[in-house]
């Protein structure tokens, strides 16, 4: 299986996370924009979601609602800006957090596996800095591995 890489060397307000899924693109697409499936991934080992709503549609909004471990419930969500079958732009911000990204993922489709790429793209790099020493990474790479099991099994 591939594993999750992040690369920090792009622009210095900018995380990218590149994974290898065990899908097509059409599975990874439908299990990242359909709420039933959300819930089956988002959170990974760290957080159960607890609701999810998504308007999906250029304008539309999304918003997740998850637990953690320790009980404490947090949200994100944002406005869809573009959707396509190779590339979704939103925005995300976190209800407990001031500022918002700008998320890019892309969907490279080969021999019935894809690429997925996400470049969140921060106010500024101290944000950036602030996001990484969260536990973004870790958190997302067990979303990620939860995400490959389903898609590998749709």
């Amino acid at each position: 299986m591939s594993k999750l890489q992040l690369d920090t060397n792009g622009a210095p307000n900018e995380i990218t996370m590149t994974r290898v899924l065990r899908a097509p693109r059409r599975l990874v697409v439908k299990a990242m924009t359909t709420p039933e499936l959300i819930k089956r991934w988002l959170g990974g080992d760290r957080a159960t979601v607890i609701s999810v709503e998504v308007d999906l549609r250029v304008g539309g909004s999304y918003r997740y609602v998850l637990r953690n471990r320790n009980g404490t419930e947090f949200a994100f969500g944002g406005v869809y800006l573009e959707l396509g079958e190779e590339r979704m732009v939103q925005t995300e911000k976190f209800d407990a957090y001031p500022s918002e990204a700008r998320v890019t993922t892309t969907f490279v489709e080969r021999d019935a596996k894809t690429t997925l790429r996400v470049v969140s793209a921060f106010e500024s790099q101290a944000v950036r800095d602030a996001v990484l020493a969260s536990g973004m990474a870790e958190g997302a790479g067990e979303a990620y591995e939860k995400l490959d099991a389903l898609v590998a099994n749709l």
